[in-house]
């Protein structure tokens, strides 16, 4: 078995919003509600489109999708997102998204941050496995990573 990361394309767009809506997923996002298939297509062409400030992968263990990382850059800096598909959560692929993704970041990006609502748990601890530095300011749980300087 051979887990990897692969750019994402338009052709998981399904996988993606099927993961973020649901319910779990959505209990621990800062934004809620369900996403319609719509505003969802139009929000992922955009990020597709913007290559040189968005990172946009989809972890694989052979054919099966396990989970996305996104990072967005912006001088120097990358904000992290990621996602397990509900099927794979629990199985350590949170920690294993983080990692591979650094491997695959531009070597302009200095540092790296990620954010969550403090109730996530699970992405808090893989953010400080993989070596983030957490602050936290109210409902919200700020993770740092320096890179490079």
């Amino acid at each position: 078995m051979s887990i990897y990361l692969r750019k994402a394309t338009i052709e998981d767009a399904k996988d993606l919003l099927s993961w973020r809506n649901d319910p779990t997923t959505r209990e621990n996002s800062f934004t809620k509600g369900e996403i319609d298939l719509e505003t969802h297509m139009k929000w992922l062409q955009s990020k597709l489109l913007n290559e040189d400030h968005c990172l946009m992968l989809i972890l694989m263990e052979d054919d099966l999708k396990l989970g996305h990382v996104r990072v967005d850059i912006t001088n120097h800096i990358g904000e992290v997102s990621y996602m397990i598909s509900p099927v794979f959560r629990g199985n350590g692929y949170g920690k294993k998204i983080l990692q591979f993704m650094e491997k695959k970041l531009p070597m302009g990006v200095k540092t790296l941050v990620g954010f969550t609502v403090k109730e996530n748990i699970a992405s808090g601890k893989c953010f400080l496995a993989n070596d983030y530095t957490e602050f936290a300011a109210g409902g919200v749980k700020c993770f740092i990573k320096e890179l490079r300087k």
